[in-house]
């Protein structure tokens, strides 16, 4: 028998038991968890989802992604907007095992960290979903993040490879270099730069994954951590959220029950929804509620690397979108730019906002210039934190423009006053969101003390100030938690205090967030100078300039003060801050 056909033989059997594998993966019987809530303690006014009880299969990630794919294999599942390149869901699902296959075979073992730092690309979520079928652990990086940046999350995460495209692969190079020599570099052709020395093309991982064998089965646990992003949670820097496959499945499975045959309309190998994906997907909100949540009912994603007006309006005149995911600064381009127009919307049924509030106004401006009639086009509004892989309260009705609306399938919310401690009971009277359910993280990595504040007894502390109305809807007023959120980023004040304070002539600094009309908020900083009148505002942006992504920049400006209110532990009062501005 001739080497050749030995190989053809070989192929063929590695082919099969694929084939072999993937059946049993859809058929093999999975254990499905109702899920139940202990009975409320003395004091807790707890309010229940009333989207009944919840029900969820204990499987990974990326199996609840690929239950039914055999419904719309032939389907587009991800497409560039801006080169056109594009991949089926059978294309994707294939890919993924092979990514997933080149990783073990290259040495990186389950329960390692990676991190993706990817724009959003075509390849992003088949890089994503190859991870999890290998059983690594995901650690979600901002693209726009300088080296600095980049070199603290990947120190933070332990992270031993990383996925990053061409286009930002010498920035990632370098931060590597600087924490992590050594570690392997997998880089995407995004079409925009040429392949970096020294990395490993994305597309190399598919080619030899296909010649390589199906790993063998092993036992999955289901409260293993998943993906790592990083939050600032209700106060301070950075932080590694650990979030299992049993929250985001949970998560998952509590959109789809909630939002079943509305939103959530699964492709039939006929209809598909067309979503434009410009939320990026290494924050919670475009990994969990728009990616991983469309692919699981066969959703064609649209993706775009970065925000600009034409490009985005260019998807919207070329497909006809079905639904807008979004946060409130892309309402408002859409209400003000003349770019935009009402044929682009003739398909669109539902456009969701989040990560920040949206106002009654803002989405009434929106009607007037389209003139679609309500009933038509709903508007709605959903809540969520990193921390709850996201979703916990989402408003159904479309109605209630500023609502946040009630808990979702297999959430609990209540209120507690901050200062009494005691449980809210009276309609409209404000009180700490605290929110309940299986989609709760595990903790913070290597942070224990952030943990403990953070989750009590099973409720995560949100940080948010809320209230309910008469229908038990609820509405977000404030928060307690000291984020700037800058088109729906999240910044730290103490991170860009910690920078300014590393000014030769800077004494004391804090940091606040303004409001802005086209980004929410924008950060501000107070500064109390070494020696008065040797610097000038401008020199303190510029400083900061550059040495922080963009949306964190000090485009809020800079007052310089004697001093700062302090509490009596030290502590910067942000409100009195605030205050000065009034």
């Amino acid at each position: 028998m001739t080497s050749t056909l030995i190989r053809r033989i070989l192929k063929f059997g590695a082919k099969l038991q694929d084939q072999l594998l993937k059946q049993q993966s859809r058929h093999a019987s999975i254990n499905t968890i109702q899920h139940y809530f202990p009975a409320p303690k003395k004091g807790e006014h707890i309010i229940d989802s009333p989207f009944g009880q919840l029900s969820y299969p204990e499987m990974p990630i990326h199996e609840y992604v690929w239950e039914t794919l055999q419904s719309y294999s032939h389907m587009i599942a991800t497409e560039c907007g801006v080169t056109g390149r594009k991949y089926t869901y059978a294309q994707a699902r294939d890919y993924s095992s092979y990514i997933a296959r080149s990783l073990l075979d290259m040495g990186l073992k389950p329960g390692d960290v990676l991190a993706i730092i990817l724009p959003n690309l075509p390849e992003s979520p088949i890089a994503f979903l190859g991870c999890l079928e290998a059983g690594i652990v995901i650690t979600s990086v901002n693209p726009i993040y300088t080296v600095d940046e980049i070199s603290k999350q990947l120190i933070s995460s332990g992270a031993k490879a990383v996925i990053t495209s061409t286009e930002i692969a010498e920035t990632v190079k370098s931060a590597v270099k600087q924490s992590m020599p050594g570690a392997k570099l997998i880089v995407v052709d995004d079409q925009v730069n040429s392949m970096t020395s020294d990395a490993i093309p994305f597309e190399d991982l598919i080619k030899k994954g296909k010649t390589l064998p199906v790993p063998s089965s092993r036992d999955f646990a289901f409260d293993n951590v998943a993906v790592l992003p990083y939050s600032s949670g209700t106060t301070g820097l950075p932080k590694g959220v650990m979030l299992s496959h049993r929250n985001i499945v949970a998560n998952l499975k509590m959109m789809a029950d909630t939002l079943k045959d509305d939103i959530l309309v699964p492709s039939n190998g006929v209809f598909q929804q067309i979503i434009p994906v410009i939320l990026p997907m290494y924050h919670i909100y475009g990994m969990v509620t728009v990616m991983l949540s469309k692919m699981t009912t066969g959703g064609k994603l649209i993706t775009l690397p970065k925000f600009t007006p034409e490009s985005y309006v260019r998807v919207l005149e070329r497909n006809p979108v079905t639904e807008l995911m979004l946060v409130p600064p892309i309402v408002l381009f859409l209400t003000s730019s003349k770019l935009v127009k009402k044929h682009f919307l003739d398909h669109v049924t539902y456009i969701t906002s989040g990560a920040a509030p949206l106002s009654d106004t803002d989405v009434e401006r929106f009607y007037e210039k389209f003139s679609i009639a309500r009933d038509k086009l709903k508007f709605r509004q959903g809540y969520g934190m990193t921390e709850s892989s996201p979703v916990s309260l989402y408003e159904k009705t479309g109605t209630k423009y500023s609502s946040i609306g009630r808990p979702i399938c297999g959430c609990q919310a209540r209120l507690v006053d901050p200062i009494t401690k005691k449980d809210v009971t009276t309609p409209r009277q404000t009180g700490e969101l605290w929110i309940r359910g299986p989609h709760v993280m595990k903790g913070y990595l290597n942070n224990q003390k952030a943990t403990e504040e953070t989750l009590q007894d099973g409720w995560l502390l949100t940080g948010d100030i809320a209230y309910f109305d008469e229908d038990s809807d609820f509405f977000i007023t404030d928060r307690l938690k000291e984020l700037i959120k800058v088109k729906g980023f999240q910044v730290a004040p103490a991170e860009l205090e910690a920078l300014i304070r590393t000014h030769p002539n800077v004494e004391e600094a804090g940091v606040v967030g303004i409001p802005d009309d086209r980004s929410g908020e924008v950060p501000m900083a107070f500064v109390v100078l070494k020696e008065k009148g040797a610097t000038k505002t401008e020199e303190i942006q510029d400083f900061v300039k550059g040495k922080v992504s963009e949306f964190k920049e000090l485009r809020g400006g800079v007052r310089f003060v004697d001093s700062l209110p302090k509490n009596p532990s030290g502590k910067i009062l942000r409100k009195k801050l605030k205050a000065l501005l009034e």
